[in-house]
């Protein structure tokens, strides 16, 4: 008879070797595949937030941030709580914390908010020859000017090109050996725009306005305080009801048209987040031409069509649905001929009583429509950097060189819309009887900001570029990488330090890579893909996941 084995016991010398190894594979694994990281400012806002103030309209339903307004002034750190005795030793009287709800414009005044934290996120590391950056990744890299601190930008210059930002856009070119020297690089051949993909540019997108956020109730006392953006025409304007709708809904027969009124709303590049005393007022705002309008359209009859129209740059795009087929097209405004961009089928022809979710997308130099989140029809147009200037501000890339470095930046228009730019005309045109229009909303892309040098740079001392036009930003300050360099700005652009405002790199990393205003290779860290721990108050004792906004970061 085989007797039983007896248990094994774990000795000390196991149970130290046990931990060894998985203390050693959780440090593998933390330093060669995945890191956590905590952002501290709002540089990339929104798709990340700094630490920052959260508020709610009841009115709207709309929820939304900002940067603190009340920070330590030895250690630039916030206070925890947002109140009158934050303002006092910050400074300053500035009390309560007063915003503006972004879909109303209705005031919110609070007079204690508390301080959230920023966003905890995953860092995939990359890893030479496997994992590469990509462009519009969202990467973490050691600062060039400080390499004890961790920054997160988006990435969108690649080793061995020429970057221009031109109009709020991104140019690239691939420079070549024979290349000229000492000439204008903004007027050499071969400049591509960068198209975003579409999970990046859906992320980057910027609600400006939809219409399920119209407030309960728009009129206090005598007064209306709040007035929807988009214009009936004067013809059938009696024939709609929109103010103070959360749909948007046309009675008549007649062929009508929706048109939004940059007065009440302008199409710009302001940020709720930045809504701050200082920074909005010190703030420029430029027009924004790339924009997106989606709606659930719901005809009353068969043989409804619809066009998505955008006028800017001295163009007028169309987007045109007609039954089933989809028509993309421009033509110059000042009476030339059009030019056909393409075209597609949605899945099926509108039908009554049945809404289809139609989204229209303007941006990087191409018409993108969508079906119910499908994509039915694309058409390009391919400007280079010196058309791109000619038909935005009536001048190119030589001509900006000549007029010298304020000719693409208007220092003096602070707070306000810079004139020479054009302001986009959007409107929807309807053919073929009534309609119902659900969550109506315009949307702008982000908008990479030309910008002009600080007199002093980061650790208090002149700025070897003071007073010169920002690296990529106008033809005299060009961005030329190496093939090891790359070019990283923020999402939030009127407020982030960059690539295109750095200083020089710091003596180690000068080392490795003396430019300025780029990232050597040797600095990438990786890629974010995930917000695991969103921001909770920073006043609370233990700290709660915020579940509903944990996401993927593109």
């Amino acid at each position: 008879m085989t007797k039983p084995k007896k248990a094994h016991k774990t000795n000390v010398k196991e149970t130290i070797t046990s931990v060894v190894i998985a203390f050693t594979m959780a440090f593998v694994f933390r330093g060669f595949v995945i890191e956590a990281f905590l952002i501290p400012t709002g540089s990339m806002a929104p798709t990340l937030n700094g630490a920052h103030m959260r508020f709610a309209s009841g009115q709207t339903g709309y929820q939304w941030s900002t940067d603190t307004w009340y920070k330590d002034r030895r250690s630039d750190a916030p206070y925890p709580l947002q109140d009158a005795a934050a303002a006092k030793a910050a400074g300053g009287m500035r009390h309560p914390v007063l915003v503006h709800d972004p879909m109303s414009g209705a005031p919110i005044e609070e007079r204690s908010i508390p301080t959230s934290w920023g966003d905890r996120i995953f860092v995939m590391k990359y890893l030479a020859d496997v994992y590469d950056p990509q462009r519009f990744d969202v990467v973490v890299f050691k600062n060039p000017y400080d390499p004890s601190m961790n920054f997160i930008k988006r990435l969108i210059g690649l080793p061995g090109e020429m970057v221009a930002l031109v109009d709020g856009d991104v140019f690239v070119r691939r420079a070549k050996p024979d290349d000229p020297q000492g000439v204008n690089t903004w007027t050499l051949p071969g400049w591509t725009v960068a198209r975003k993909p579409e999970r990046a540019q859906r992320a980057m997108w910027q609600d400006i306005f939809a219409s399920d956020y119209a407030p309960l109730d728009p009129v206090r006392g005598n007064r209306r305080w709040f007035e929807s953006p988009w214009k009936a025409d004067d013809a059938t304007s009696g024939k709609w009801e929109i103010e103070d709708k959360r749909f948007y809904s046309y009675t008549g027969g007649a062929d009508t048209s929706l048109t939004w009124d940059t007065s009440v709303r302008p199409i710009d590049d302001r940020y709720a987040y930045n809504e701050t005393p200082g920074l909005m007022s010190n703030s420029l705002s430029y027009p924004v031409s790339d924009v997106r309008v989606r709606a659930g359209v719901q005809p009353a009859a068969d043989g409804l069509g619809v066009s998505a129209v955008l006028r800017t740059r001295g163009h007028e795009f169309r987007a045109d649905v007609s039954g089933q087929a989809v028509t993309l097209r421009m033509k110059p405004l000042d009476g030339g001929e059009w030019t056909a961009l393409g075209e597609g089928r949605l899945p099926g022809a509108l039908r009554p009583g049945h809404v289809t979710n139609l989204d229209f997308w303007f941006v990087d130099q191409s018409i993108v429509v969508y079906c119910e989140d499908e994509e039915v029809a694309r058409g390009l147009y391919s400007w280079t950097p010196d058309e791109r200037l000619r038909w935005t501000v009536k001048f190119g890339a030589e001509e900006a060189l000549q007029n010298g470095d304020d000719s693409l930046i208007n220092l003096a228009s602070r707070g306000t819309t810079v004139s020479r730019y054009p302001t986009p005309r959007v409107s929807l045109e309807f053919t073929g009887g009534a309609v119902t229009l659900h969550r109506l909303t315009l949307s702008r892309d982000i908008y990479y900001q030309p910008a002009r040098y600080s007199q002093g740079n980061t650790w208090g001392l002149p700025h070897s570029r003071a007073g010169r036009p920002a690296a990529a930003t106008h033809p005299a300050q060009p961005a030329n990488l190496t093939g090891e360099e790359y070019f990283v700005c923020g999402d939030n652009s009127p407020a982030s330090l960059d690539a295109r405002l750095w200083d020089q790199p710091h003596p180690w990393v000068a080392e490795i890579d003396d430019h300025t205003g780029v990232v050597h290779h040797d600095l990438m860290i990786g890629k974010a893909f995930f917000v695991y721990f969103p921001s909770p108050h920073k006043r609370r004792s233990l700290p709660i996941p915020d579940f509903g906004h944990m996401r993927f970061i593109w």
